[in-house]
């Protein structure tokens, strides 16, 4: 079972975000926000604690910039994951933070000493100007000091989150930005092509022609150029954002990836729980106003197709592919039969491939057809 704790606190907000967050400047934290994890957690223990099918693998806090909790903080909240339910002894811990929040060594050690072991960095570019494109707050001198004191507090994964197609970006500078971010000595890379979401400041910039993005064929060269580049500093490309070094993925996505059940605690944050999705309120004075058996939450019932077709695209995502084996078992018919001229179309034209491991089957697309994978995959819909 994996847990997710949403921080939905920053010190700005940048200009791509369209995530629940608030923005804090440099206020305290609201004081009640600790305490109405710990009871959200309480009261999700008392509800699920006996219908785990095993111990809690995975615990992530994401946001937000968890960062911005003190190591006091982080400890008491993962004291009450463990009063609630039972957690492996070898579970993955891990907190997002933002290099501004990084510069004090000491505190960055109170964090692994508080029980990280795993820790994401968002760096998103190693440019100043770029950073300054996307409205971070942080510089590229802080980005690196935050890796020295990530690495000094002897951390067991340290990851960083990188994004690509940033306006006016050529591919020749986004391999540089991976040359630079891999100095850093990362163990798991996530490379997220930027999206422009509506209602954001930077949809508004690029709508008026302030900023001009890449265009499609110099988008395709820098996933192909940049998978080829990572690959050549020893990184697994596992799924179509993400890279690690062996022993270094993310076990938490690797969970939501192959259909685990999760909960999810802190306003905005979202369950799926045997085929029902829970989102908690976007609204923290709300979250922290009702008690979380009487709080209105956003309900949806997950039928057969749903699920079946989440799996697909999800399974897609990765590398390993689906597993038509375990697909073919659950809907009583052949996934390659049923689209067999479909698939036979995505071989011949090097999107996709089939593999046999210990005697199951899988259907996984190749780099060039995670290029096209929304495409693809809505056609088997």
């Amino acid at each position: 079972m994996l847990f997710y704790i949403h921080v939905p606190f920053c010190r700005a907000r940048c200009a791509y975000c369209s995530f629940y967050s608030l923005a804090t400047g440099h206020r305290a934290l609201p004081e009640g926000y600790v305490p109405g994890l710990l009871r959200d957690i309480a009261w999700l223990g008392k509800r699920h604690g006996n219908d785990t099918a095993g111990p809690v693998t995975s615990i992530f806090f994401g946001g937000g910039t968890p960062s911005l909790l003190e190591p006091g903080d982080m400890e008491c909240i993962l004291a009450g994951i463990a009063r609630a339910f039972p957690v492996a002894e070898q579970c993955e811990i891990t907190m997002e933070a933002n290099p501004e929040s990084l510069q004090d060594r000491t505190r960055v050690q109170g964090f692994r000493a508080a029980g990280i072991n795993r820790l994401s960095m968002g760096v998103q570019t190693m440019t100043d100007d770029g950073l300054k494109t996307l409205g971070r707050i942080h510089t590229v001198s802080q980005a690196l000091q935050a890796a020295d004191n990530v690495h000094a507090a002897g951390f067991a994964s340290f990851g960083l989150d990188l994004m690509w197609g940033l306006p006016g970006q050529s591919c020749g500078d986004w391999c540089q930005v991976l040359e630079n971010a891999c100095s850093l000595a990362p163990h798991h890379i996530s490379a997220y092509s930027l999206t422009v979401e509506e209602g954001t400041r930077l949809a508004e910039a690029v709508e008026k022609g302030r900023l001009v993005l890449p265009d499609e064929d110099e988008l395709a060269r820098m996933f192909l150029e940049g998978h080829a580049s990572l690959a050549a500093h020893g990184f697994e490309h596992y799924e179509i954002s993400n890279f690690a070094r062996s022993g270094h993925r993310c076990r938490h996505n690797l969970g939501y990836w192959q259909g685990e059940d999760y909960l999810g605690a802190g306003p905005g944050a979202v369950s799926t729980w045997q085929h029902v999705r829970i989102s908690e309120p976007c609204d923290l004075k709300l979250w922290l106003d009702t008690e979380p058996e009487e709080r209105p939450r956003e309900r949806e019932e997950l039928d057969v197709a749903t699920v079946r077709e989440e799996r697909i695209m999800l399974s897609l995502r990765t590398a390993r592919g689906l597993d038509v084996t375990a697909a073919d078992m659950d809907q009583g018919e052949s996934f390659l039969a049923q689209h067999r001229a479909y698939i036979e179309a995505l071989l011949r034209a090097g999107l996709a491939r089939i593999d046999e491991e210990d005697g199951r089957t899988f259907f996984a697309l190749t780099p060039e057809g995670m290029l096209a994978s929304n495409e693809i995959v809505a056609r088997f819909f």
